[in-house]
């Protein structure tokens, strides 16, 4: 039986989601938990290959095995450790494969922006330590939207091209969060972090909203401004034709536009 999970993650001690000698990986601990409750091996696939220290809301990932997707969602609650969890599992067509079958990825970057730290948020957003300006930057990424050759902002493998397709790339000015967003079809490795990191150059004011298109135009990994820390980048939404999830909450402030009593709350009081 072909099953699609919903998995989410603190990424802080995994060295990325997918498999490596020696190292704490998402797709290890998953791999593991479900080989224990299949007594069989298990390989899972997913949507997003994220960094190590990336988080994931909503990672998605395939997998064969003769296992129900109610068998899978219990064990895996009392199997997983705390920093991952399956948070729903549904059947899903033969051919359907996490990866092969997105036809788009939507990660969220946090940046909180406020004169002082915030221990509760270290793990989670960036602590910007100077002012930011939110418009600038929301101007500079609003260029990248298209299908461009994103050599600059990414780690191109030589069996890769380096074309991609961008079809949201924002910034949202939402006290005491500052949050970018980009969606596409897909990305290169550390491109989003790298343009992140291109955005808070213009948003410091050393570089002009101008400045993002000529790193752009450069094709050149060199141009670019130096790629933000992991722990900032969240995969919030991966989507597909006709899937829905019937177990997940709503997606949450703040890495969703959607305002709560709680957000509401923080912008009055910033």
């Amino acid at each position: 039986m072909t099953l699609r999970l919903l998995v989410a993650y603190d990424g802080t001690d995994f060295a990325g989601f997918q498999s490596q000698p020696d190292r704490r990986t998402v797709q290890g601990v998953l791999e593991e938990a479900l080989a224990t409750v299949a007594g069989e091996t298990v390989r899972v696939r997913a949507a997003g290959r994220t960094d190590a220290g990336v988080h994931a809301l909503g990672q998605v990932a395939s997998m064969e095995a003769s296992l129900q997707p109610e068998i899978v969602l219990r064990a895996m609650a009392a199997t997983l450790p705390a920093d991952v969890a399956v948070v729903d599992a549904e059947p899903a067509p033969e051919e359907f494969d996490a990866r092969r079958s997105a036809l788009w990825r939507s990660y969220t970057y946090l940046i909180w922006a406020c004169d002082a730290p915030h221990p509760l948020y270290r793990k989670y957003a960036l602590w910007a330590r100077r002012h930011l300006d939110p418009y600038r930057m929301d101007e500079a990424l609003r260029g990248l939207v298209g299908t461009f050759d994103f050599t600059s902002f990414g780690r191109v493998r030589e069996d890769q091209a380096p074309v991609r397709t961008v079809t949201e790339a924002s910034c949202i000015d939402d006290p005491p969060f500052v949050r970018i967003r980009v969606t596409g079809q897909s990305f290169l490795h550390q491109m989003v972090r790298s343009i992140v990191g291109c955005a808070l150059e213009i948003g410091a004011g050393r570089r002009t909203p101008g400045w993002m298109r000529d790193v752009l135009a450069a094709a050149d990994r060199a141009a670019a401004g130096p790629v933000a820390p992991a722990h900032g980048l969240t995969l919030t939404d991966v989507g597909y034709d006709a899937v829905t999830w019937p177990r997940r909450a709503p997606l949450t402030w703040p890495w969703s536009d959607r305002l709560t009593a709680t957000s509401e709350c923080a912008g009055r009081l910033a």
